[in-house]
């Protein structure tokens, strides 16, 4: 098809534009913008369908002249070949070589409105077949004045398009017709509907009837009769929730983000009529729970009537989802005191808040990469990792001093400088404070060969560059890529680091309990380092526990099977004496396992047995056993080969396994 075919099959109708203004008296202001609708038709005549691109020029004379105005509409969609467009109320700059052009539409058809006004003509042009044939924007686009009119002083107003016999030589009653069947607003209800009209409901200068969203609601008319609205009173809309889910038996604060919320509105969330507080037109905070474990629907209604319903977007839950990736070994866990929110750090990211709800990343160097997430003494994100500066990293501490859980824009805390070599990474990485709220960090830190740090800042002045405050532990681990650790510190300050060294096979404990800083002396006749049994654990967790003892738990490699509790119970500093080595399970080798305590509660183990049947195991009565009834509890039949344990000072252990969080009473 030629492009003068094309441009001859193209209808091109000023519909909205001729009706806004009927019944005024006075010449009017030009509008800000103007509705523009078209009828393309293909070389046999039928509707075209799809999308097309148009460009509208406006011009000041029917054949050439200067071009005053131009507005590009890219993928315009049609519907049975008709388009509709909004002209306004600001065009482009330039369109070669006629340049500059007046952006306000409003000037470029300056004094259009009166009798003896200079004349605009529009051109449209569809994709790349040419411009169509120009049309004459009369007076009448402003206000249909009776033809016989000599001046405007005299002319008399027409009340209808049928007073005015043609309109640019359109029969008036086509243009009735075009008023009553096409939608000006492209959006339902049609131009003749009663709740459209002349009226302009928000105030923004644009009759209903020509604005797709009458109440300045963010939900244009269509989608407001669609969910049963009114179109000229705001409605309100809930979008998302944050958290998404809480624990089933606390109550917590919510926020609730939408739009159209008014001050008096109000709210059902399940069972539950909570007041809103902090509101603002998008969002407003509740208080919710207890509830039963339940997906609820919540219901909003402001005052003027006007409701919605969101349903299956907020739960009550006993287990909480999360999405951070795992990784064997080298997960950390830890709960805000005396709350259900927790900081789970996984394969390079972390998440934070109930159920870790919201996620960050957080790269450290290497192939493996390993982090270390806690919480600081004032309840702040903090975490550790080894920092890629391509031929090395710089291990350090950064903590969320602004308190909006992401730590790429805080300022580090160097611990280590430059760790080199191609291979530099962390291996294994824990972190935490100790009672005077001083940074310690343990990690197994990869460059040539592995080597075992602990980093403490014993003197609390912000850094590590002072005497024992950077300790290598041990430097012959052997070339491995699986380190299990984990790192204690007692409620004088002194610290312990459980680790896996592969060269021989043993879990060895360096506990500084001399207080120096250093792990090498030797201490009521046991060396502060030494070997607590020869095996390949699948696991590793230490805690110390209410009398100051340290308390190891391991997992026994396949063959022997089970999990194992290393009590040092007279805190001699080894593990060698009766009682001392208790087992927690025997059977299925134990692929996730951990010791957690806080004071005011239980002593607590977490243990699987060949990857499922989750355990959590609680010393109740401090007997030094888990055997009396109630203290081993079953919580999830399927656990998962990854899971870690944190207590929260107050009456709640929270667990993490591959996928949830599992929120479980220690009393």
């Amino acid at each position: 098809m030629s492009r003068n075919t094309k441009r001859s099959r193209v209808m091109l109708v000023l519909v909205a534009v001729v009706m806004a203004t009927a019944a005024l008296a006075a010449a009017p202001t030009v509008p800000a913008s103007l509705p523009y609708q078209g009828l393309l038709l293909d070389g046999l005549g039928a509707p075209r369908t799809g999308s097309v691109d148009l460009t509208v020029r406006v011009f000041d004379a029917v054949i050439g002249g200067a071009l005053v105005y131009k507005q590009s509409f890219p993928a315009v969609s049609l519907a049975d070949g008709v388009f509709s467009v909004q002209l306004g109320p600001v065009g482009e700059a330039s369109d070669a070589p006629s340049n500059p052009l007046t952006t306000d539409l409003a000037i470029a058809l300056g004094g259009d409105a009166g009798p003896t006004a200079p004349s605009r003509f529009l051109e449209v042009t569809v994709g790349s077949d040419g411009a169509t044939m120009r049309t004459q924007i009369l007076s009448s686009a402003y206000a249909l004045r009776a033809t016989s009119a000599a001046t405007a002083d005299t002319a008399t107003t027409a009340q209808t398009a049928n007073d005015v016999a043609t309109v640019d030589g359109v029969d008036s009653a086509f243009v009735s017709q075009l008023f009553q069947y096409f939608s000006a607003d492209g959006s339902s209800p049609p131009n003749d509907d009663p709740s459209e009209g002349l009226g302009d409901t928000d105030g923004d200068g644009r009759a209903n009837f020509i604005d797709s969203d009458n109440d300045n609601d963010t939900l244009t008319d269509g989608n407001e009769l669609a969910q049963g609205s009114d179109i000229n009173l705001v409605s309100p809309r809930v979008t998302s929730f944050s958290p998404t889910q809480i624990y089933f038996d606390f109550t917590q604060t919510v926020t609730v983000q939408g739009s159209g919320f008014q001050p008096g509105v109000a709210v059902e969330l399940g069972t539950q009529t909570p007041t809103p507080t902090s509101l603002t037109p998008t969002s407003f905070q509740i208080a919710v729970g207890p509830q039963p474990p339940s997906l609820v629907a919540v219901k909003v209604t402001n005052p003027n009537g006007q409701t919605h319903t969101a349903a299956n977007l907020f739960q009550f839950n006993s287990v909480l989802t999360h999405t951070i990736a795992l990784s064997a070994n080298r997960t950390t866990l830890a709960a805000r005191p005396g709350t259900i929110e927790v900081v789970l750090g996984g394969n390079q990211e972390y998440g934070v808040g109930v159920g870790a709800s919201s996620e960050f990343p957080f790269a450290s160097a290497g192939y493996i990469g390993a982090i270390g997430m806690t919480f600081d003494p004032s309840g702040k994100v903090a975490g550790l990792r080894c920092r890629d500066n391509v031929t090395s990293c710089a291990v350090e501490i950064r903590v969320d001093s602004d308190g909006d859980g992401d730590l790429a824009d805080e300022v580090s805390i160097p611990i280590e400088v430059a760790i080199g070599g191609g291979n530099a990474t962390l291996m294994a990485a824990n972190l935490a404070t100790d009672p005077s709220g001083r940074w310690v960090a343990g990690y197994v830190r990869r460059t040539f060969g592995p080597e075992v740090i602990v980093s403490h800042d014993r003197n609390g002045d912000g850094d590590f560059a002072d005497g024992n405050e950077i300790v290598t532990i041990d430097s012959g681990m052997g070339n491995t890529s699986a380190v299990p650790a984990d790192l204690a510190i007692d409620g004088t300050g002194r610290v312990a680091y459980v680790y896996y060294r592969s060269i021989g096979t043993t879990i060895r404990v360096a506990y500084d309990r001399s207080g120096d800083g250093d792990f090498f002396d030797t201490v009521g006749g046991n060396p502060e380092s030494a070997i607590l049994t020869t095996l390949t654990p699948s696991c590793i967790g230490a805690t110390f526990d209410g009398a100051g003892h340290l308390n190891v738990v391991y997992g026994n490699p396949a063959g022997n099977g089970g999990t194992t509790l290393a009590r040092d119970g007279n805190g001699d500093g080894d593990f060698a004496d009766a009682g001392e080595l208790v087992a927690i399970s025997s059977g299925a080798a134990s692929t996730a396992c951990d010791v957690a305590y806080r004071p005011g509660q239980p002593l607590a183990v977490l243990y699987n047995a060949g990857s499922t049947a989750l355990h959590l195991a609680l010393d109740n009565n401090a007997d030094g056993d888990f055997a009396d009834g109630g203290e081993d509890q079953l919580l999830n039949a399927n656990g998962g080969a990854e899971a870690v344990l944190t207590l929260n000072g107050v009456d709640r252990a929270l667990v993490s396994t591959t996928s949830s969080i599992v929120i479980d009473a220690t009393d």
